[in-house]
């Protein structure tokens, strides 16, 4: 055992609570509405709760100790991205979503605007890309657990994985937002001790920045140091866009009690972003001057062990834990939900009755968790996935769905039903091919892929948008 008991006993006690949290909520789910998007009843302190959690999950934490700690503080301003995109959408764009009365998924906004084919395309894809990002959270776990518990890594992750599968598919989307509110939480005062103690073990951020400038300057560079300009830019939309109208926040929108309540919790998480984004950025310089040469992904976890005492150990533990966990949860939830409403209700089983859909939706959990567990043991880093995913949501799904939103007043259809289709799958497509040719004249596969998806979408816009659109009276 790597850790006190007493730190030991810390972290089992949150586990044990979130698992009740699930169990408790299971009955209060009387409807599939309750399930999939927790009754759209949520205030505007939980749903604030549970976007922060769902934003700061491993990618967020694990994942960006290991960037500032391999690439240095360049990542700051390309993090500044997920604030500006978090911004823009919670003002404009979420309360759209939320005036969507029957909005449960990504699915249901593109099957609005872009039909039946549109739906089933971006359904598809959506869901994919939540496995993949299910896998992110999961490596996450036992990254974390790896150090202080005495057991293989993939048992560890198996156990962590179960633990967030159990509580998810009990009480669905009530359970996430109850969790993740505990979890945000935790998170916010494990993190923030971390790093008050790291500051003064190490005395204060000037002596950190002069020890990290004496090793190597490029650490501490804004811009450039380590990143050529298109590495910057690629990065940078990346967070900007990568993560934007991710159907999980969808799926947050539409469990607000209404529209202003999704607008400034968005907007007001995004402005915390920069709060948790400099105390990361701390903690990875800090690692860089006290553990050289080992696994990014272990920094976090080594520096925790390390440098706190008993019993802040077991507080900051359950922290980053309840960081990956409460992403990973949302993320299981919605993938779920995606399979049950957009592919088995509208597919397979047209005459599903709510319970039938509850069911299946929890069945979804089972499998996704599984197939979350699975990627994890087949990639290295967390945040290398985390990168490849954003780099593959933002030229695919994301321009046709804004485009969409923000055409017209709410609630009305100004582009073809035809253009979503073709657009998202020429979007992916040249994204793919550019990243296995290595991306040639340094330019990023992200912004070939948005521009493709953006030529495609209006040359069929323009040429059909006449006949799909009703003519006025």
């Amino acid at each position: 055992m790597q850790i006190s008991v007493l730190d030991l006993s810390i972290i089992l006690l949150y586990m044990v609570v979130v698992l009740w949290i699930g169990f408790y909520t299971m009955k209060k789910i009387k409807s599939f509405n309750d399930y999939s998007v927790a009754g759209r009843s949520m205030p505007f302190a939980l749903i604030f709760a549970t976007i922060g959690a769902s934003l700061a999950g491993g990618g967020a934490t694990v994942g960006r100790v290991s960037f500032v700690y391999e690439t240095g503080i360049v990542v700051f301003l390309a993090l500044m991205g997920v604030v500006i995109s978090q911004t823009l959408i919670g003002y404009f764009v979420a309360p759209r979503i939320r005036q969507m009365k029957d909005i449960y998924t990504l699915g249901d906004i593109m099957e609005f605007y872009y039909g039946r084919s549109g739906q089933l395309v971006s359904s598809i894809i959506a869901f994919l890309f939540m496995v993949g990002v299910f896998g992110v959270q999961v490596l996450a776990l036992g990254r974390i657990l790896e150090p202080i518990i005495g057991l293989p890594f993939v048992t560890l992750t198996i156990i962590a994985a179960a633990i967030t599968i159990i509580y998810t598919w009990a009480g669905g989307m009530l359970a996430v937002i109850y969790t993740d509110t505990m979890q945000f939480i935790l998170l916010v005062i494990g993190i923030a001790t971390a790093t008050v103690v790291g500051l003064n073990r190490m005395g204060g951020m000037t002596s950190i920045i002069e020890q990290v400038n004496a090793i190597n300057p490029e650490q501490l560079a804004f811009y450039g140091g380590a990143w050529t300009t298109s590495i910057f830019i690629a990065n940078f939309l990346s967070f900007l866009l990568g993560e934007a109208l991710a159907p999980h926040y969808i799926q947050r929108y539409a469990s607000s009690e209404d529209e202003k309540t999704s607008r400034w919790t968005t907007v007001s998480f995004a402005l915390m972003y920069v709060f948790l984004t400099i105390v990361i950025m701390v903690i990875g310089l800090i690692g860089f001057l006290q553990f050289p040469r080992i696994n990014g992904d272990m920094v976090f976890v080594t520096f925790i062990q390390q440098y706190l005492p008993i019993g802040i150990i077991g507080l900051t533990f359950g922290a980053l834990m309840a960081a990956v966990m409460s992403t990973g949860s949302s993320i299981l939830n919605t993938a779920a939900v995606i399979f049950t409403r957009d592919i088995y209700g509208k597919y397979i089983n047209k005459e599903a009755t709510d319970k039938i859909m509850i069911d299946w939706t929890k069945y979804a959990t089972l499998v996704v968790g599984f197939g979350g567990v699975i990627i994890s043991l087949f990639i290295p880093s967390v945040m290398d996935l985390m990168l490849y995913l954003f780099q593959l949501w933002a030229p695919s799904i994301l321009p046709p769905l804004v485009i969409g939103i923000m055409s017209g007043e709410s609630l009305e259809r100004k582009v073809s039903v035809h253009a979503g289709t073709p657009s998202i799958i020429a979007g992916l497509i040249i994204t793919l091919i550019w990243m296995n040719l290595g991306e040639p004249f340094a330019i990023p596969a992200i912004v070939i892929g948005i521009v493709m998806n953006l030529i495609v979408f209006y040359s069929v816009h323009f040429t059909s948008v006449s006949k799909d659109l009703p003519k006025a009276s």
